[in-house]
């Protein structure tokens, strides 16, 4: 498939079979805002603790848009972790790319990560992950953490200011910038689908239910979408690359694209493709970092009904 490729696209929906047991994220502190590399997607840096390959690092995207935690089978190796087969039979995943079926996956519990910051530390334990010899990731990133932990904690991210917040510190720097800016940011109401979050986004053709998804570098919307959307100019063909392999799709130069009228200046990429994971979740569009860098996020995945405030 001779294709430039356009972007990467971490959503991997589970379709099948019992859920992982995500495991508890506790804690609070404030780190630095790592971007995986030629991207603006979040990584956590975390360190083992107490277990196999105690004090290495291990690097996860945030993503909201994967309904199971997962790592790669070489991080796996490295630590000397013990990690099961999954039958397929039991377990479905849907992702980018037409070899799903083919991904054979595991599972494993990887040792106590944690994270040290500002104000504390945050720490995962005592969950199942998926393990998967899959495409799809940055270099020098092992792994993604998925929505069931990222519910569990208040997320705060800053890509202005290069910080990231989880926990009661997440809350304090929410806080601290509605006290200082006069306009009250957009909130949105969030919905769960199939384990990821939902959000609204505001289109020329009407709302849009949309995959909110922090491991996404761009926007991604279905072919039905697409044409109901004036495009600034002609389609060029590219490829997408996901968990489960290189995707034909299409590049769009788009405008009137936004969360709540909150739109960034000027046109906006997005891509067109037959994306498994829209007919999974419900939804006609995939929003990632093409958008959300543009904005300050306090993610409260951990409330009923989850909401996202964005300044």
């Amino acid at each position: 498939m001779n294709l430039a490729l356009a972007s990467v696209v971490a959503a991997l929906i589970q379709v099948g079979g019992e859920p992982l047991r995500p495991g508890l994220m506790q804690g609070s502190a404030v780190v630095p805002l790592e971007r995986a590399a030629g991207g603006d997607t979040p990584v956590l840096s975390f360190r083992t603790a107490a277990g196999p390959g105690d004090g290495a690092v291990v690097r996860l995207l945030v993503d909201t848009g994967a309904s199971s935690t997962l790592v790669t089978a070489a991080l796996v190796r490295r630590l000397g972790v013990a990690s099961t087969p999954i039958p397929p039979a039991q377990f479905g995943l849907a992702g980018a790319g037409e070899d799903c079926g083919e991904l054979g996956p595991r599972r494993a519990v990887l040792p106590v990560l944690q994270l040290a910051g500002e104000g504390g530390r945050v720490e995962v334990r005592g969950g199942e992950v998926l393990v998967l010899e899959a495409d799809g990731l940055p270099p020098g990133v092992d792994g993604v953490i998925g929505a069931p932990l990222l519910r569990q904690l208040p997320l705060w991210v800053d890509p202005g200011a290069n910080r990231l917040a989880l926990g009661a510190r997440a809350l304090q720097a929410g806080e601290r910038l509605a006290a200082a800016d006069p306009v009250a940011p957009a909130a949105l109401t969030l919905r769960w689908r199939a384990g990821v979050p939902l959000v609204p986004l505001t289109t020329p053709a009407g709302p849009v239910s949309a995959l909110a998804d922090t491991g996404a570098e761009g926007l991604f919307i279905t072919p039905a979408l697409a044409g109901r959307l004036p495009a600034t100019a002609p389609p060029t063909p590219v490829g997408i690359l996901g968990f489960c392999g290189l995707q034909p799709a299409q590049r769009l130069s788009l405008t009137g694209i936004s969360f709540s009228g909150r739109a960034p200046r000027g046109p906006l990429e997005a891509i067109v493709t037959a994306n498994p994971v829209f007919a999974a979740v419900g939804a006609e569009a995939i929003v990632g970092q093409e958008l959300l860098r543009h904005h300050r996020q306090l993610w409260r995945l951990d409330r009923e009904p989850p909401t996202l405030q964005l300044w």
